[in-house]
């Protein structure tokens, strides 16, 4: 944290020289007006115009050093919020695809939103004030000790009772915020899960109304409970400080009466005392209170910190190779990984080549490695075994811009943005023309779709889509990865939402698409596995059957049993009795 005040530390110093400047500014009158009312008692009116003076100028300048402080405390606590968020974000962004699976989406949300602005009013707020109310304690005890030492001892005695309670307080407070957090990003969590579209469709169609009530009730009832304690916690409190220091002035003026019966000391010592005691205790008991924002927190910071302290598991060397331009070569050798640590492999022992041109199909039931492999090839996980390689590197050899340009993909689900169809395409090349854009588009089919839409391509496509059909979101998706021109092209069930004639026609596209590029393709379509210059068959994340359609149908193998199953009613009369079929 203390790095994300670097740049500022001369604002910083700054602040802490008009801090003690307009704490002194804002207690050398009470001062003042202790002397005047000697003087009042003297007659001495000369004096007391001077007095009054300078009581003036000094009310004034406290006055304006105060906006000047709250300026640049606004420009430090803002410029760290600024870097806070920024780097936030940019360590989210950075972590691996393990931290998403596993991480709510409204959790993430609640804590870069709700903790973040927690932590400014803490910044921007409570140390400025203790720094303030720090100033003004430490200059009105030196002005009591020369006023009346005794008066004085009798007041330091008394502060420190006051501070057990309050760091108890603290740390009341700070479990209780905790707790409050945790169950107030259940919530985000939760509606954010049952108020997207899908979420939303997903409930309607079960009939679940009335359970995610019941569940968003309890997280609400929660809230509440723990918000009534924090309050109720605050109020006992609030009310010890306010007794507190309303009792003091009182035995001040008991005391000190005494002492100015007794011509200790003049009337005006005691006012001035009196009045400084009254700007003693109130900043002691703001600093109690901060003490019990600064402790609660703490919370926000822990909870803040434990994102930034997620370890970054793809890393770009130092001395990483930009690969320009990618040829599109891929290998995969004796290739192992699992997703978590002590579960089984995801893939084992996996080794394959594709050269440039060439099209690999990926086949296999569910839970084989298909998906795996393209992961991989991305570099959104490195293996924990053997070698991806892309013309010839190893990936970590790799910047991962590089990693990111030479492969596009278009996974089975296609995501767009809250966005016009123009700039969900233009995605794939940020500064691609609008005649590029609009090119790609009819390259993938969607010329006659973008002419009925009122907005043409222009028209808002709603979040994640959900105003386009299945296969009107896929071909958004294949043209965006169109106009990104990668060597390689990944297609993970790319035209999986697709009628056939459709499908010819992308199928057409992508083809010319291909011409000279890597594709990898995970497809159940008969079409897909016919054009592939090699398929790879896995099972139990290991190949277990290579080569071209009609071979592997020879074989009799697993490949000949899945196309069976799944292609034969497809595939009709183009299945050859002799080659193996049915």
């Amino acid at each position: 944290m203390i790095l994300l005040f670097g740049p500022y530390r001369w604002h910083v110093l700054a602040l802490a020289v008009m801090v003690t400047g307009s704490a002194a500014l804002s207690l050398f009158p009470l001062r003042l007006l202790g002397t005047m009312a000697d003087k009042v008692i003297d007659g001495d009116l000369g004096s007391l115009d001077l007095l009054f003076g300078i009581y003036v100028a000094m009310v004034v300048s406290g006055a304006l050093l105060g906006v000047l402080q709250g300026y640049v405390n606004q420009i430090v606590g803002q410029g760290v919020m600024l870097r806070l968020r920024s780097r936030l974000h940019d360590h989210l962004q950075r972590l691996p695809m393990r931290f998403y699976t596993r991480t709510r989406t409204g959790e993430i949300l609640s804590r870069v939103t709700s903790d973040v602005n927690g932590i400014q009013r803490t910044l921007t707020d409570t140390f400025t004030d203790f720094m303030t109310n720090a100033s003004i304690l430490t200059i009105a005890f030196v002005l009591m000790f020369t006023l009346s030492w005794q008066l004085a001892l009798i007041a330091l005695v008394v502060v420190p009772l006051w501070s057990y309670p309050t760091m108890r307080m603290g740390l009341l407070q700070r479990r209780l915020l905790q707790r409050w957090h945790v169950e107030s990003a259940n919530m985000a969590a939760h509606l954010e899960e049952t108020l997207s579209v899908s979420g939303s469709m997903l409930v309607k169609s079960f009939g679940r109304q009335p359970y995610e009530r019941d569940r968003f009730e309890e997280t609400n009832a929660n809230l509440r409970s723990l918000s009534l304690r924090r309050m109720m916690a605050a109020r006992w409190f609030n009310m010890g400080s306010s007794l507190f220091s309303t009792l003091i002035p009182g035995i001040v003026y008991w005391y000190g009466g005494r002492a100015v019966v007794d011509g200790d000391i003049s009337i005006g010592t005691l006012v001035a005392f009196a009045l400084l005691t009254q700007r003693v205790f109130g900043p002691f008991a703001s600093i109690a209170r901060i003490n019990v924002t600064m402790l609660s927190s703490l919370a926000l910071f822990e909870r803040i910190f434990e994102y930034l302290d997620e370890d970054v598991e793809i890393e770009e060397r130092a001395d990483a190779v930009a690969l320009k331009p990618a040829r599109g070569s891929i290998a995969f050798e004796g290739v192992d990984f699992a997703y978590d640590a002590g579960a089984r492999w995801a893939v084992s022992d996996l080794s394959f080549r594709a050269e440039p041109g060439q099209m690999t199909a990926l086949v296999g039931p569910s839970g084989a490695g298909k998906t795996t492999i393209t992961y991989l090839l991305q570099r959104f996980y490195d293996p924990q075994g053997g070698v991806v390689r892309l013309d010839g590197h190893d990936l970590r050899e790799l910047t991962l811009d590089s990693v990111s340009t030479a492969v596009g993909a278009v996974m089975q689900d296609a995501y767009l943005f809250h966005d016009t169809l123009a700039e969900n395409i233009r995605y794939g090349r940020l500064a691609a023309s609008d005649a590029e854009v609009a090119e790609v588009a009819e390259t993938a089919g969607l010329s006659s779709f973008i002419a009925q839409l009122p907005e043409g391509i222009q028209t808002v496509v709603g979040e994640r889509g959900y105003r386009l059909s299945g296969g009107e979101k896929q071909r958004v998706a294949i043209a965006r990865a169109i106009l990104k021109d990668a060597r390689v092209l990944v297609l993970d069930e790319a035209t999986a939402s697709l009628d056939s004639k459709l499908e010819r026609e992308i199928r057409e596209a992508t083809r010319r698409l291909a011409r000279g590029r890597t594709t990898l393709v995970i497809a159940h379509r008969l079409s897909t596995v016919l054009a592939a210059d090699q398929i790879l068959v896995l099972d139990g994340g290991q190949i277990v059957e290579r080569g071209r359609h009609a071979e592997l149908l020879a074989r009799r193998g697993l490949y000949a049993s899945l196309y069976e199953e799944q292609f034969a009613e497809e595939a009709g009369g183009l299945m050859d009795p002799a080659a193996g079929g049915s």
